[in-house]
């Protein structure tokens, strides 16, 4: 059962964590690919550009792991584990020192950048997406009675 409580935190914190971790990491990811748009341009300066974004980098990585660990928290093991790569790219970036733009090389790495927040915006729909598909067929267990908690669903019946 997909909202079976299944540690000490509850259901709903760990729901909210990881929607706002996504928002976070999609505000971070929107941001980081306009202020690249505008650097394709060559319209601004790059060194302010690299400042801005390597400001942006921090955050996306903590609220991505954070997400990680609240799906799995929670119970959504696919994923969770789905995230993984990601997180491994993130983490070999940050680890080899490569996760800061240098204004200086910026137009050689420019494309691939763009195509890595392009992926990683393109992952995390595909996970706002599940989001509201389990919240859409989520049906209380049996336990719950008529007129406490969230059962609007349970009261659709589906005909064969």
């Amino acid at each position: 059962m997909f909202n079976q409580q299944r540690t000490a935190i509850p259901n709903r914190f760990l729901g909210l964590v990881g929607f706002l971790s996504i928002m976070m990491v999609m505000m971070c990811l929107g941001y980081s690919y306009r202020l690249l748009q505008e650097l394709s341009t060559d319209t601004v300066n790059p060194m302010e550009i690299c400042d801005k974004v390597n400001q942006l980098r921090g955050p996306e990585y903590i609220a991505h792991l954070v997400l990680s660990v609240a799906l799995v928290l929670r119970g959504w093991w696919v994923v969770g584990i789905l995230n993984f790569p990601f997180i491994f790219y993130n983490f070999a970036q940050w680890y080899e020192g490569r996760y800061l733009l240098n204004g200086s090389r910026v137009f050689a790495i420019l494309a691939q950048e763009m195509r890595v927040i392009k992926a990683k915006a393109s992952f995390f729909m595909l996970v706002v997406a599940y989001y509201v598909w389990e919240w859409v067929t989520w049906v209380p267990p049996d336990y719950v009675q008529m007129g406490q908690g969230y059962n609007v669903m349970k009261n659709i019946q589906v005909s064969h």
